[in-house]
């Protein structure tokens, strides 16, 4: 794909949670053009069932009947075979089957059985193009060229990627419907990229090609200042930079993966810029948020934060140093939210389940399990915001246990006991955006 620069759009499992969402997802595609790549994730809810039937099998039950039953419903939503499937379906069992015969759940293993998602919703959207005459090709990442790391679960592509991910598309019929969250690592096994992952794909294949916009279809209509669920009187935000967007990702925005952004920051180091736009399924022809314009400037851009952050309390000098716990840190794809250094050591919060309980055993003695906490990030405003954030908290007459205050465009962050996070959210987004008028 090199005469032209492509449109990549990429849909999420709510777009594609049943028949009529499949239908408007392929309506999309076929307006877009005739250069478009497409990056799909599983069906809604589906991913979930997968986890579910993995661990049950574990446990020596062998269940596939409600993955079975919907997604043969959806095929014959669709008006496609109710069969179409079945040797997918089928591996899916043998692969439950040899679980359950060991009685354990191996981290592999379980990516291999969540793979299914993408790998039949490709196949779904695939099968309805290509019904109303559109010519489309379905195909699983890791074919494409999609290697990472071993780390199941929150596997990190490999540096490279781009060149084989440019090549094998250029190779595809039609319009290239493209597995999200899946790849492989070196030894050929099966990996999967963590919460979100399919945004990640689609980054990767967008700074693979060069393409021209990257268009990410979610349920919501954009990226809001606050979490709307947590807190009232939330607006969207219809532009954004790169750098703004990534800060709101990495510390608990949940609209798009954390790391989901580095491929097209890397682009714009190389000279490419690629378009990104955020919209919604149900409004498809209008465009939410923009990412990649020059943002709010030192303005303040939005609220976010963490429900429950894990700690860790490491000794000064344990293990060989700042730079050897950044190593270690790495080694355990831990992305802390927040750190803290001090003559008695170093503090690290990162999101449960992240993999700091790994970092924690590795050290033993020299390192100390933290209490829990939550966190709240102000983006954009720097220092100001920062101050001006605390001093709303100590009004609202919050505990705040740590507070980093940033500088210029930086973000400041807080923690409070895990309790307090929602409220504390709703206190700082009502007074700095009353105060900025909007």
């Amino acid at each position: 794909m090199t005469a032209l620069s492509p449109l990549v759009i990429k849909f999420g499992g709510a777009a594609l949670a049943d028949g009529g969402g499949v239908g408007k997802v392929c309506d999309v595609i076929e307006g877009a053009g005739e250069r478009v790549i497409v990056v799909v994730s599983a069906h809604k809810g589906v991913t979930a069932l997968l986890e579910e039937c993995a661990k049950k099998a574990a446990g020596g039950s062998l269940d596939t009947d409600e993955v079975r039953v919907r997604h043969r419903g959806l095929l014959r939503e669709l008006g496609l075979n109710p069969e179409f499937l079945d040797r997918h379906l089928f591996e899916l069992r043998q692969i439950l089957v040899g679980i359950r015969h060991k009685g354990v759940l191996l981290a592999g293993e379980l990516d291999f059985v969540l793979s299914f998602g993408e790998r039949l919703s490709a196949r779904v959207v695939a099968a309805v193009l290509q019904g109303r005459g559109k010519e489309a090709t379905p195909v699983d990442a890791y074919d494409l060229g999609l290697t990472t790391d071993s780390c199941y679960g929150k596997a990190r592509p490999l540096p490279g990627v781009a060149a084989s991910l440019r090549e094998s598309l250029a190779g595809i019929p039609g319009v290239p419907v493209v597995t999200g969250f899946l790849a492989k690592d070196g030894g050929g096994n099966l990996t999967t990229l963590g919460r979100n992952g399919s945004d990640l794909t689609a980054a990767l294949v967008a700074a693979a090609v060069g393409a021209q916009r990257l268009v990410f279809f979610k349920s919501v209509k954009g990226i809001m200042s606050a979490d709307p669920r947590v807190v009232k009187g939330t607006h969207l935000l219809e532009e954004l930079s790169l750098m703004e967007a990534a800060e709101l990702a990495f510390h608990g925005a949940d609209v798009l993966h954390p790391r989901a952004l580095e491929p097209l920051l890397h682009s714009r180091q190389q000279g490419c810029e690629i378009s990104v736009e955020v919209r919604d399924i149900g409004r498809p022809e209008v465009c939410g948020t923009r990412i990649g314009g020059v943002g709010r400037g030192t303005n303040v851009v939005g609220v976010t934060g963490c429900s429950r952050l894990e700690g860790l309390r490491v000794k000064s000098g344990a293990g060989g140093g700042l730079g050897a716990l950044f190593a270690l840190m790495h080694a355990h794809h831990v992305l802390p939210r927040v750190l803290s250094t001090s003559a008695e050591g170093v503090c690290v919060w990162a999101p449960e389940g992240a993999g700091l309980d790994g970092v924690g055993l590795e050290l033993r003695e020299q390192a100390q399990v933290l209490a829990p906490v939550a966190s709240v990030a102000v983006v954009g405003g720097g220092a100001k915001a920062g101050a001006e954030a605390q001093r709303l908290l100590a009004q609202a007459g919050l505990d705040v246990s740590f507070a980093a205050l940033g500088d210029d465009r930086a973000s400041g962050v807080f923690l409070f006991e895990p309790g307090q996070g929602a409220r504390a959210m709703a206190v700082v987004h009502r007074g700095l955006f009353a105060k900025v008028g909007v």
